[in-house]
C-alpha cells in the first residue's frame, strides 16, 4: 500500500513537472515571436465572467497593429466587440433557463487576439495557466479524513471549451496549444480547410463550413455563367493559399482554367507597386480573355486592389468592356464599406461576393442597441468603453463643467446599424457547447447525485458534480459535442459534420447601383451614396440558385470570360498547346457529327448528322420516298407512254375494223397483232420503271422489259424470216415453204419469246427479287432493286441476238418485190436499232439507278445537304429510253399500212400496178364493197 502511494505521488509530480516545462516553453516561444512581455498593458485584454463551468473565448477585439512595439491596433466594432457581446448574450440566455444544466452557471474567460497569431498564442496561455496553477488535493489533509477541497470562492475553474478564434491563422496557433491539454475548441468564423484534419486538430470543431465548400460554390458560379477562363489572386497566408488550392482542385474537375495566378503579400517593400502591376496583368486587353478574377485574400488587400483597378481602367459611369468582375470569398467585408470600397464603387460594381449564410438575430440587435454607459451589461465588457471613445469621439468621467462630449450621453441608434454577419455562428458555438455539457451531465451526473460541500449547503447552491470537475476533452468532443443537434436561435436545425464542420451554406451577393435595387436587399438601410449589396442567390450542398432578375453587370449580357469563343455548330475545337480552355475552331465534314467538343466522327452510310451535330439520323426513315407522280420527271415519260399506247390502240382498232381486207391479211394479221401488243407491253414498262421499287415491281422490271422487247423482236424476226424463206424457196421450186401458216408464225414467235421468259424466271428463282438502299454518295440514299443495273444486260443480251438476226434477214429481203416493201421498213428499222441500242444501253445505265434519293425538293435536309435537286433522273432516263425506243421499230411498218388502209378507203378507184393485182374491199354506205385492183399497167 505504501509502495502504491509513493508511486502515485511520483507519477503526479512527473506530470506536473512536464506540464510546467511545456508551459514555460510555450510562453518563451510566444515571447520570442511577439517580442513583448507577458505583463498586461494599459489596455484591457481579457474579460472574466464568474460561473460554475468556464468557457473560453478568443475574438479579434482589436486589429493588428502596424507598430512592431505594440501588438494591438484600433478597436474593431463588428468583428470584435459584436462577437464578444454575442457570446455574452448567449451565456445570458442559457443561464436564464433554470432547467438547462440544472442550475449550473456558465462563466467565461474572453481574450483579445488583436488579429495577431503570435499575440493570440500568448494570450491563450491564460486558459492553461489556470489549469496548471490550481492546487492539487494531494497537498492537503483534512483532520476528519474527508477529501480536501478549496473554497469555491477562491477556486480557479478549468476552462471546459474555447469559443474562437476568428482568423484561421490565429485559430491554428491556438488549436496547437489547446490540443496539448485536450481542451475542446469551437470556432465561429475560421474556415481553413486544414482545420478539418483530425490527425492534427482532434479537438477542433466549428459552426461554419470549410473553405473547400466555398471553393466548390465559387466554381459552380463560374460554371453557371460559363466562365471557363479566370484569374486567381490569393494572399500569402494559410487562408489564401489553402483556398486557392481548393479552388484550383475543383476548377480542374469542371474544366475551368486559370489564366493568371498571383500570390500577394503585404510585407513587400514595393507593395503598392506590386498591386499596380498585378492589376495591369489582370485587365483584359481584348474581347476574349479572363475578365473574372477570383479573390482569396485577406480583408486588408481588397481596398488596394479596387483603388488601383479604378485608376488603371479609368472607369466612368458607363460600362467598360474591359471591366474586371470580382468573384470574392467571404473575407470581403460588406459591413465595412467605407474601408473596403471607399470612392472606388465603380470598380467594385458587379462584384459577386460569397457570404456565409447567416440570418439576423433581432433579439440580439435589440440587446446590442440597449447597451449604454452606466448599465450593468455595459460595464461588464470593458471594451465597450474603448469603443464608445473611438466611435463617438467622447470621454468618460468628465467634470460637470466640461464642454467636451460626454460618453455617458452617447447612445446607439438603428441608423446605419449592422450587426456582424457571424453573430449567429458565435451564438451557435456557445449553444453547441452548452448542449454537449447538458448531455454529459445527464449521463454522468444524474440530478440525485449532485454533491454539496459545507459551503454549498449553507449557500443553497449546488456544487459541480465530481465527474464534471475535470472533463476529459477527448470524451467530451467525441461522445457529446459532435453528436449535438438543436434548433438554433434563428430556428434552423444545427448539427456538426463528422469532421466537426458546420452546415455548408452560402449567400451570394452582388454590389450594384442602388437605383436598380428592387427586392431581397441584404442591407435594410443605405450603405453608400450610390451602391449597395443585394442578394442574388445562394448555394447549399452542391445546389446553386440564382435570382436572374437581380443580376446586374452594367450590360445586357453576362460578362464573357473565356480564352476562346465557342465554336459554331459543326465545328470542333483544336486545343492550343494542350490547354483545354484555349482552342481554334475546325470545320467537320458535312457527313460528320461531334462525339465531343474536340472530335468529329463520320456517320454510317445512309445516316446524316442532325441539326445540332450531336448525332445521326437514318435518312431512309426520315426522307426516303417513292416516286412522286406529280413530278415533272414522272409526267414527261408517262405522257410519252400514254401517247404511244393510245396510238398503238388506234392502230389495233383500225386493224380490227379492216381485219378481212387484203392489206391486213397480206401483212400477217397474227404477227401484226403480236407486234402491236408487244408495243403496248413496252410502253407499260415505263410505269413500272417510274414506280417505287419493291418485290413485285423489281420482279416485273427483271422479266417485263426483256420479255416485252423479246416479243417485239421475235415477231419481227419471224415476219422477215417468212418473207425470206418464201422468195428463197420460190427461186428454187414451186413447192410451198414449211411453217408459213399464221399458226406456225405465232408458235415460232411464242417459242422465241418463251426463251426470254424462261431465262428471266430462272433468274428470279436464283436471285429472288427485292429492294435495297444504295449509297452512291455520302449525301444520297437510293432505293433500288436488289440487283445491280448491269445484271439487266443478261436479259437484254438475248434481245440483242434477236436484233442481230432481224437485221440479217432485213438485209437478205431488201430486194423483194415492191409489193412486199414492208421488209424495207423492217430493214430501215433494224439498221437504226443497231445504232440506237448501242447508245441506248449507255444512256440506260448512265442515268443512274432507279431511285428516289435525298433531297427533296419540298423537304430539304438539315443544313441543306449537297444533293441533286432532280431526284428522279435515273428513273426518268430509263423510262424515257424504253418509251422512245419502241416507236422507231414498228412505226415505219404500221404507219405505212395504216395510212394505206385509210387512204384506199377514200380513193374509191382502182389502181393497177405492174406485177400483181389485189382486190381491196372498202365498205360503202350502201353496204357494198368498193373493189380496188393493184397490178402492173
Amino acid at each position: 500500500m505504501l509502495f502504491q502511494t509513493i508511486f502515485l505521488c511520483c507519477l503526479m509530480f512527473s506530470i506536473l513537472a512536464l506540464a510546467t516545462h511545456i508551459l514555460a516553453n510555450v510562453t518563451e516561444a510566444a515571447k520570442m515571436v511577439d517580442g513583448s512581455d507577458l505583463a498586461p498593458s494599459n489596455k484591457v485584454r481579457q474579460i472574466r465572467i464568474a460561473g460554475d463551468l468556464m468557457l473560453g473565448g478568443v475574438f479579434p477585439v482589436h486589429t493588428k497593429s502596424q507598430n512592431p512595439d505594440e501588438p494591438c491596433g484600433e478597436i474593431a466594432e463588428t468583428r470584435g466587440v459584436h462577437r464578444v457581446e454575442a457570446m455574452l448574450y448567449a451565456l445570458d440566455q442559457i443561464n436564464a433557463q433554470k432547467d438547462f444544466l440544472r442550475g449550473y452557471k456558465l462563466g467565461a474567460l474572453i481574450l483579445d487576439s488583436c488579429s495577431n497569431p503570435a499575440y493570440a498564442l500568448n494570450q491563450s496561455l491564460e486558459f492553461v495557466r489556470d489549469m496548471i496553477g490550481s492546487s492539487d488535493a494531494s497537498d492537503y489533509v483534512c483532520s476528519d479524513g474527508s477529501d480536501p477541497r478549496t473554497r469555491s470562492i477562491n477556486k480557479k475553474k478549468n476552462v471546459v471549451a474555447v469559443v474562437g478564434a476568428s482568423y484561421s491563422s490565429v485559430t491554428v496557433q491556438i488549436a496547437n496549444l489547446l490540443r496539448l491539454f485536450r481542451i475542446v475548441q469551437v470556432s465561429p468564423a475560421s474556415t481553413n480547410a486544414d482545420l478539418s484534419d483530425k490527425s492534427r486538430f482532434e479537438y477542433f470543431a466549428r459552426t461554419v463550413p470549410s473553405d473547400d465548400y466555398q471553393a466548390m460554390a465559387m466554381v459552380e458560379i463560374a460554371v453557371r455563367f460559363k466562365w471557363t477562363y479566370v484569374s486567381l489572386v490569393y494572399s500569402a497566408d494559410e487562408y489564401g493559399e489553402l483556398g486557392a488550392d481548393a479552388f484550383k482542385k475543383e476548377a480542374r474537375k469542371k474544366g475551368i482554367c486559370i489564366a493568371i495566378e498571383e500570390r500577394i503579400q503585404n510585407k513587400k517593400e514595393s507593395f503598392v507597386e506590386s498591386i499596380d502591376n498585378l492589376v495591369k496583368k489582370l485587365q483584359p486587353d481584348k474581347k476574349v480573355g479572363a475578365r473574372v478574377v477570383v479573390l482569396f485574400v485577406g480583408t486588408e488587400y481588397v481596398p488596394e486592389l479596387l483603388k488601383h483597378t479604378a485608376e488603371r481602367m479609368k472607369l466612368s459611369a458607363g460600362y467598360s468592356k474591359k471591366k474586371i468582375i470580382w468573384l470574392a470569398s467571404e473575407s470581403w467585408d460588406r459591413n465595412n464599406e467605407k474601408y473596403m470600397i471607399g470612392h472606388n464603387r465603380l470598380a467594385a460594381q458587379g462584384a459577386l461576393v460569397l457570404m456565409l449564410a447567416s440570418q439576423k438575430v433581432p433579439s440580439f440587435d435589440e440587446y446590442l442597441l440597449s447597451l449604454h454607459p452606466g448599465s450593468e451589461k455595459f460595464e461588464r465588457n470593458k471594451w465597450l468603453r474603448e469603443l464608445w471613445i473611438s466611435k463617438y469621439k467622447c470621454s468618460f468621467d468628465l467634470p460637470p463643467e466640461s464642454t467636451e462630449n460626454r460618453c455617458e450621453d452617447a447612445r446607439q441608434t438603428g441608423d446605419n446599424f449592422h450587426a456582424d454577419d457571424k453573430v449567429q455562428f458565435v451564438i451557435d458555438a456557445v449553444y453547441a457547447i452548452a448542449h454537449a455539457l447538458q448531455a454529459m451531465k445527464s449521463k454522468v451526473c444524474p440530478d440525485d447525485a449532485i454533491e454539496t460541500s459545507w459551503i454549498s449547503r449553507y449557500s443553497k447552491k449546488p456544487d459541480i458534480c465530481h465527474a464534471m470537475q475535470n472533463i476529459d476533452g477527448d470524451e467530451f468532443y467525441q461522445k457529446y459535442l459532435l453528436k449535438v443537434q438543436f434548433q438554433d436561435i434563428v430556428g434552423k436545425n444545427f448539427r456538426f459534420s463528422p469532421q466537426g464542420d458546420g452546415p455548408a451554406s452560402y449567400t451570394i451577393l452582388t454590389y450594384k447601383p442602388k437605383s436598380l435595387d428592387k427586392k431581397r436587399r441584404v442591407a435594410d438601410d443605405d450603405a453608400s451614396d450610390g451602391s449597395d449589396y443585394v442578394e442574388i442567390g445562394h448555394w447549399s450542398e452542391n445546389n446553386l440558385t440564382i435570382y436572374e432578375d437581380e443580376l446586374w453587370w452594367g450590360a445586357d449580357q453576362v460578362p464573357f470570360s473565356q480564352c476562346s469563343l465557342e465554336c459554331r455548330t459543326g465545328y470542333r475545337k483544336q486545343l492550343i498547346k494542350d490547354e483545354q480552355c484555349c482552342w481554334a475552331c475546325s470545320k467537320c465534314d458535312d457527313y460528320e457529327f461531334l462525339i465531343n467538343e474536340t472530335h468529329c466522327v463520320a456517320c454510317e452510310l445512309g445516316w446524316w448528322p442532325t441539326e445540332d451535330r450531336k448525332g445521326c439520323y437514318d435518312m431512309s426513315i426520315a426522307h426516303l420516298k417513292h416516286m412522286r407522280w406529280s413530278s415533272l420527271y414522272s409526267i414527261v415519260p408517262a405522257i410519252f407512254a400514254v401517247i404511244g399506247i393510245i396510238a398503238t390502240l388506234f392502230v389495233i382498232v383500225i386493224y380490227i375494223i379492216y381485219n378481212e381486207t387484203p392489206v391486213v391479211k397480206a401483212s400477217g394479221r397474227e404477227l401484226s397483232y403480236l407486234l402491236l401488243i408487244s408495243m403496248i407491253m413496252c410502253y407499260a414498262m415505263t410505269f413500272v420503271l417510274l414506280s417505287r421499287p419493291n418485290t413485285i415491281v423489281c420482279a416485273i422490271k427483271r422479266t417485263g422489259i426483256g420479255f416485252a422487247f423479246s416479243c417485239l423482236y421475235a415477231a419481227m424476226l419471224v415476219k422477215t424470216n417468212r418473207i425470206a424463206r418464201i422468195f428463197s424457196q420460190a427461186s428454187l421450186s414451186a413447192q410451198r415453204p414449211l411453217f408459213i401458216s399464221p399458226l406456225s408464225q405465232v408458235v415460232m414467235t411464242s417459242m422465241l419469246a418463251g426463251v426470254q421468259l424462261i431465262g428471266s424466271l430462272i433468274w428470279l428463282f436464283v436471285v429472288p427479287p427485292g429492294s435495297r438502299h444504295d449509297y452512291p454518295t455520302r449525301d444520297q440514299v437510293v432505293l433500288t432493286c436488289n440487283v445491280p443495273d448491269h445484271h439487266f444486260l443478261y436479259s437484254l443480251a438475248y434481245d440483242g441476238i434477236l436484233i442481230i438476226a432481224c437485221t440479217v434477214y432485213a438485209v437478205k429481203t431488201r430486194k423483194v418485190p415492191e409489193n412486199f416493201n414492208e421488209t424495207k421498213f423492217i430493214g430501215f428499222s433494224m439498221y437504226t436499232t443497231c445504232v440506237v441500242w448501242l447508245s441506248w444501253i449507255f444512256f440506260f445505265f448512265g442515268t443512274g439507278s432507279d431511285f428516289q434519293n435525298l433531297s427533296l425538293i419540298d423537304e430539304p435536309l438539315p443544313r441543306k445537304a449537297k444533293v441533286k435537286q432532280a431526284v428522279e433522273t435515273g428513273s426518268f432516263g430509263k423510262a424515257l429510253s424504253v418509251t422512245g425506243n419502241v416507236p422507231k421499230h414498228v412505226s415505219p411498218i404500221t404507219t405505212g399500212e395504216t395510212y394505206l388502209i385509210l387512204e384506199a378507203c377514200q380513193v374509191a378507184r382502182l389502181v393497177k400496178q405492174a406485177v400483181h393485182t389485189y382486190v381491196f374491199g372498202c365498205p360503202r354506205n350502201n353496204g357494198q364493197s368498193l373493189v380496188v385492183k393493184f397490178g402492173s399497167s
